[in-house]
């Protein structure tokens, strides 16, 4: 359970710093000990490993996924009766973005590298750009 709450908390920051059409990196919002508890060691964009083709298209597909539920949230928010009400709203949608990750076969650390990584290398957002 506490697992979830530091997911979630950390996709929340995630989910209200993003900006539409940029993909979101959790990573980037999380404390060193909550990345290494992910499973994402520091320093991990710089030694990380390839994206194949595969993980590339299944990040594409589960960006759709995340920023559809995103999308939808702000909507929701925006008819939220109270504080209660909207974190209730943040909180389904952030457990739908994991699902959505996860239903691609992608874990949350792969999903946050690759996030991160498009953010910064033009030859790989070239490349995702197949998949749209």
């Amino acid at each position: 359970m506490m697992n979830i709450k530091k997911l979630s908390a950390a996709l929340a920051i995630a989910t209200m710093t993003a900006t539409a059409g940029v993909p979101f990196a959790m990573a980037q919002s999380m404390d060193s000990a909550t990345q290494q508890q992910y499973g994402e060691p520091q320093g991990a964009a710089q030694a990380s490993a390839p994206v194949s083709e595969a993980d590339l298209e299944k990040f594409v597909s589960a960006e759709k996924k995340v920023n559809e539920i995103r999308e939808d949230l702000t909507e929701e928010l925006s008819s939220a009766g109270d504080q209660q009400e909207a974190q209730e709203l943040q909180m389904g949608a952030q457990k739908e973005m994991v699902e959505a990750i996860q239903d691609e076969e992608l874990d949350i650390p792969r999903y946050n590298e690759i996030a991160s990584r498009m953010q910064t290398d033009m030859e790989l957002r070239q490349r995702a750009q197949q998949y749209n």
